[in-house]
């Protein structure tokens, strides 16, 4: 979601290098739809100090910067903006929305050839149901400011027109997702779950639509809610997932 609070003192990159580590292990961490990257500070102090974190903010957040129109530009836009880090194992990881982002950047690097990718999906959401995307819809800014305070985004001095650039680029967002088509083939794909209000049948259909996907799949369960898993203890789940796939990464370069 969004942070709006960090967002002034961030700059005009839109890469945030929360972490360099020793330079052979990355993790990249794609903003949900709200823009920010900095929902992800929890996840980037718990994982190993040797392993380099960063964040990718959406196009859009600072003043005078335009937006990328869909899923897949973003991707290829992205894809650039780290093309360094992608010279070493990396590990792919979104929020809802940026999932979907992490999804087809992953798609891409394993189309060109990549190995050394996995795409770690929290929470995202997706259905072959056409009403799926077809409901997914703009919000309004009575809506938006809700969700802000929820999230901690007013903070004191903030100014309306970045709150109507931050409106703005959340319904861009939303529509972008409304319209991504989720093609198959992104190589490995782990899918973590939140389990608060489902059922284990309930989750099922979702691991579903990302096993079709996947070309190596595996679904895990957190506690809480949506938004819990970055916010509470869970993040130290998420984070212990995200340091197994770094250790495929070693299993494999052993194995050659």
């Amino acid at each position: 979601w969004l942070r709006a609070g960090a967002s002034p003192a961030a700059g005009q990159s839109n890469l945030i290098e929360f972490r360099r580590g020793a330079g052979q292990r990355n993790v990249v961490c794609i903003h949900p739809a709200g823009g920010t990257a900095f929902c992800y500070l929890s996840l980037a102090k718990v994982l190993p100090e040797e392993v380099g974190v960063y964040g990718v903010q959406s196009p859009g957040l600072n003043p005078g910067e335009a937006t990328e129109p869909t899923v897949e530009a973003m991707a290829q836009a992205y894809l650039r903006l780290i093309e360094p880090l992608a010279t070493q194992p990396l590990v792919l990881t979104g929020l809802s929305f940026g999932g979907l982002v992490a999804y087809e950047m992953a798609r891409r690097l394993t189309a060109a050839g990549h190995r050394r990718v996995t795409v770690v999906l929290l929470d995202t959401q997706g259905s072959d149901d056409p009403g799926f995307r077809q409901q997914i819809g703009t919000v309004d800014m009575a809506e938006f400011r809700d969700k802000l305070v929820r999230f901690n985004g007013m903070y004191p001095g903030i100014e309306d027109a970045q709150v109507e650039r931050y409106f703005n680029l959340y319904n861009h967002n939303r529509l972008a997702m409304a319209g991504y088509e989720c093609e198959p083939r992104a190589g490995r794909v782990v899918l973590i779950q939140a389990r608060e209000g489902f059922s284990r049948q309930q989750l099922h259909p979702l691991r579903s639509f990302w096993r079709r996907r996947a070309d190596d799949f595996l679904a895990k369960l957190v506690n809480g809610g949506h938004w819990d898993m970055l916010e509470t203890a869970e993040v130290h789940r998420v984070s212990q997932t995200l340091k197994q796939e770094l250790q495929r990464f070693d299993a494999q370069e052993a194995k050659s």
